[in-house]
């Protein structure tokens, strides 16, 4: 028999387990509701209106206290006027241009009649479609005039880019760039060269072509951006997940990774690993010193830990929590995002130098950043330890220290969002050839992506690139093949002008 006391205890806990189950059950209905929208709905945007947080505000205002003066000052927005985008149609200067001239006909079958008194232009852009050609290197064979006991000789066979092989390096040139640039399995170009223009190159045939290049030749320009990267003094790190078949089990796939890092505004490197585990981490930073920019990510902590190196969060993984939250309806994190646009609007007017920005940066940018932790602060413990928000709140919390150190950095930037925008070429490209062949091919395809990277961030155009430098690599030294980077390479052409 219970005592009444026993019994109000049990009710106490029913009543707490009732609500710990409605919060759960709360919890898991924002998840599959999250999952429908990325599954269904329309694609990822975390771009979220002034107007929309106001609104959501709004309506905490209405069930909550009316917030202090200096909360109203913090979260407080300036009202602009979105810029209208035009879409403009530019062609460029060195563009090869043919002129046709158009005479009436009458001028035709009469010219001494007529006098040409002004002319009138019209621009169309066309096209040439491309087309194969069969290169021939003919070697004549000569022997020295009356001298009878003169031995023939015959010139020396140019430099080829694969020995005995079939292609010229422009071939192997635009299949690299046509893979891994414009996304095309190597299969549809296999029904495209033989369709429609009658020429009979297998899958396999070209694969062992891209892998020549890759690991022969290519390899060494990546080794001189990936020593050039771990020199520096900044790095952003990034890792991301990509299906490989394994070649021992026929059929079956892995999950792979691509750890990407690199500096802003400057060269980036792929790294092919078969796990996500620290070691991939450790192998980028072993020999590195200075400044880390990541996620919150464990594998980074452990890999700087015991080195002469200063972690930096990102902004961009903090803010997602809240966004994520604020689309599961918990509207509160409307509280973080403003501020953190706030944070945002002041980096896109900062100057070029490191000792200005960090100056703004403590002026400006520090007391958003106090108030965004008194508002973390405050509200460790009040949401339900699985909500969207006490993620949130946590992740901003054990991440703090990184997430302010940009402030004490001139040189460093708010997020890892250009290591992000690195890796969406590679991600796009899973979506069509869906998995890489083997991890042997993981390490191929991470050369390839690191120089079609570094050829983005520095405006080059990777067929020009490419074309270029695989005629010229196999008469270089290992030394000359280094410097023809993307970066020399563009300076290289500047200078050559």
């Amino acid at each position: 028999m219970l005592t009444s006391e026993q019994k109000d205890r049990r009710i106490e806990d029913l009543e707490k387990s009732v609500s710990d189950l409605q919060g759960e059950l709360a919890y898991v209905r924002k998840q599959m509701e999250a999952l429908k929208r990325k599954l269904f709905g329309s694609p990822a945007s975390e771009k979220v209106s002034d107007e929309q947080l106001q609104l959501a505000l709004a309506e905490l205002e209405k069930e909550t206290l009316e917030q202090t003066e200096s909360e109203k000052e913090v979260i407080g927005y300036c009202r602009r006027k979105p810029k209208l985008k035009e879409a403009i149609s530019k062609l460029p200067e060195d563009i090869e241009t043919i002129v046709e001239e158009v005479v009436p006909e009458e001028v035709k079958q009469s010219p001494d009649y007529y006098e040409r008194i002004g002319e009138d232009k019209s621009e169309k852009l066309d096209v040439i479609p491309m087309r194969f050609i069969r290169r021939v290197y003919v070697r004549g064979k000569y022997k020295l005039k009356g001298d009878i006991d003169a031995k023939p000789f015959i010139a020396k066979h140019p430099d080829q880019l694969i020995p005995g092989g079939l292609p010229a390096a422009g071939l192997v040139a635009q299949l690299i760039v046509w893979k891994y640039a414009d996304h095309l399995p190597l299969y549809r170009l296999e029904k495209i060269f033989r369709e429609r223009f009658g020429v009979v190159v297998s899958r396999q045939r070209m694969c062992d072509w891209i892998e020549y290049a890759a690991e022969n030749w290519l390899s060494m320009i990546y080794r001189s951006i990936r020593n050039g990267l771990i020199s520096e003094d900044y790095l952003q790190i990034d890792e991301t997940p990509i299906r490989y078949l394994d070649a021992d089990r026929k059929g079956k796939s892995h999950q792979g990774y691509y750890w990407v890092f690199g500096r802003p505004q400057g060269d980036v490197c792929f790294d092919w690993r078969l796990s996500r585990g620290k070691a991939g981490a450790e192998a980028i930073l072993s020999q590195f010193e200075g400044i880390v920019q990541s996620d919150g990510y464990a594998a980074y902590d452990s890999a700087c830990q015991g080195k002469p190196i200063i972690q930096l969060g990102c902004w961009t993984h903090a803010r997602r929590k809240f966004y994520d939250a604020y689309k599961n309806g918990e509207l509160e994190a409307a509280r973080y995002l403003l501020p953190i646009k706030e944070l945002y609007q002041i980096e896109r007017d900062l100057p070029e130098d490191a000792n200005q920005r960090s100056k703004i940066r403590k002026e400006r940018s520090l007391p958003i950043l106090d108030a965004i932790k008194e508002f973390l602060d405050c509200e460790r413990e009040v949401y339900l330890a699985k909500s969207a928000m006490s993620s949130a709140v946590h992740y901003a919390l054990n991440q703090w220290k990184k997430l302010i150190a940009y402030v004490e950095h001139g040189e460093t930037r708010i997020d890892n969002n250009l290591t992000e925008q690195s890796i969406r070429p590679c991600k796009l490209g899973a979506k069509n050839w869906l998995f890489v062949g083997s991890p042997k091919a993981g390490k191929r395809s991470a050369i390839i992506y690191t120089l079609l990277e570094c050829c983005r961030r520095q405006g080059v155009e990777p067929m020009a690139y490419l074309s270029d430098v695989l005629r010229k690599l196999p008469n270089l030294t290992n030394f000359e093949a280094e410097a023809l980077t993307p970066e020399n390479w563009k300076q290289n052409r500047v200078n050559t002008l």
